[in-house]
């Protein structure tokens, strides 16, 4: 794609929709929404996007639709998509909740206007959506959402970046830094995408011959974790890897740093975002975790990005904004390669024509395989820093 031009601060209020109806009605709306959608209802091509601005997930949910905004900016003050294209995001609200989501998925699907969608941070939620999406043959492409196997072309894409490669990195990153023999595992269990992200912590310590003192599970609904914390220590590893979304990952983070254990925490990229260092500062101060892209070091497209999503929000965008905002730019240049109207059929084979990007935020190309984007070579191993909470590539032995 062309180079992007640089972000001017946006004013435009945006109008959020509260949907409430269930995931049956989902269904019957699908049912109506047949066809193949040209996008010709107005001059923009029109993009889908299921939000989590509410909800239980809803600091990172607000930092996926952010960098997807960003995007839809500079894609069209660069005129990205050429011939004067425009792209409109057509937002609602889902609240990662599967059922809202699938409501949501159904009336975008119903939508002729409507060329393709992009959503989902959970994979229960991705599972809810890409039915609606195979049927109307839509083109969904899903930002988040962890389990493996999700991509599922010609009609479900994913570009998230995923944490199962970045984890077994910061695995061997870890022991290579530091002096350690033995780790304990801390796995929310009721999460699949969450357990084949331990699985990969697992994947990288045995790699590096680190012994395996055992896992003690948690579960979403988990908000006391003493005595999990009290488990894990006295399994007496030089390491814990506490793997689970981002309010489990933090509490149990925060019990071992108050039960007084002195080992080596590592996490996964959930326990980044806004705001969380300032829950728990102690204790996720110098605890790595990966992640794909870090503001602080980006270069040329990258730092473009952090720079307009800065000035539009007030803070640096994490690795959750840079996922929002590469759904919408694979969008876009999927739809830069169709010679004639975009329609949900000429999309779905651009997509599926594509095989990676050149040029992209994380400073690096991107590839894609069987409809999901890889980008191993941009895993970098990161922490939070005192006292404001930076995030700065990780130093050993700084917790």
């Amino acid at each position: 794609m062309r180079a992007l031009v640089p972000h001017t601060r946006s004013a435009r209020g945006r109008r959020r929709a509260a949907l409430g109806v269930m995931a049956a009605s989902a269904l019957a709306l699908s049912a109506c929404a047949q066809g193949g959608g040209s996008g010709s209802g107005g001059d923009a091509i029109q993009i889908g996007a299921i939000v989590a601005e509410t909800g239980p997930i809803a600091g990172a949910g607000k930092t996926f639709i952010h960098g997807a905004r960003i995007a839809q900016e500079q894609i069209n003050d660069g005129d990205l998509m050429g011939g004067g294209r425009q792209l409109e995001l057509v937002e609602k609200e889902g609240s990662e909740d599967p059922a809202k989501s699938a409501s949501v998925a159904a009336q975008l699907a119903a939508d002729q206007n409507i060329v393709a969608s992009t959503c989902c941070i959970l994979s229960t939620v991705a599972g809810a959506a890409a039915p609606i999406a195979e049927k109307q043959e839509m083109p969904l492409v899903l930002w988040g959402a962890t389990d493996l196997d999700l991509a599922s072309p010609p009609y479900v894409y994913r570009t998230v970046t995923m944490p199962q490669p970045a984890n077994e990195k910061l695995a061997t990153d870890v022991v290579d830094s530091e002096d350690i023999e033995s780790v304990a595992y801390a796995v929310m269990t009721d999460n699949s995408g969450i357990v084949s992200q331990a699985e990969a912590f697992e994947q990288g310590f045995s790699d590096a011959g680190v012994d395996n003192k055992g896992q003690v599970g948690t579960l979403s609904t988990t908000t006391n974790f003493t005595s999990a914390a009290t488990d894990l220590i006295n399994l007496d590893a030089d390491a814990i890897a506490v793997v689970g979304t981002q309010s489990n990952a933090v509490g149990l983070i925060a019990a071992l740093d108050d039960k007084g254990y002195d080992g080596q925490i590592v996490s996964g990229q959930t326990i980044s975002g806004s705001g969380v260092f300032d829950s728990q500062p102690r204790a996720l101060e110098g605890v790595p975790f990966p992640v794909y892209f870090l503001a602080s070091e980006a270069t040329g497209m990258g730092a473009d990005f952090a720079d307009a999503y800065e000035a539009e929000y007030g803070e640096e965008p994490d690795d959750f904004a840079a996922q929002g905002y590469m759904a919408i730019y694979t969008l876009a240049t999927a739809i830069e390669t169709i010679d004639g109207e975009v329609t949900r059929q000429s999309l779905s084979d651009a997509l599926g024509a594509l095989e990676g990007i050149d040029e992209t935020i994380y400073g690096t190309p991107v590839a894609f395989e069987d409809g999901q984007l890889t980008a191993e070579s941009a895993v970098k191993p990161v922490s939070y820093t005192a006292p404001d909470g930076v995030i700065a590539p990780w130093e050993p032995a700084a917790n």
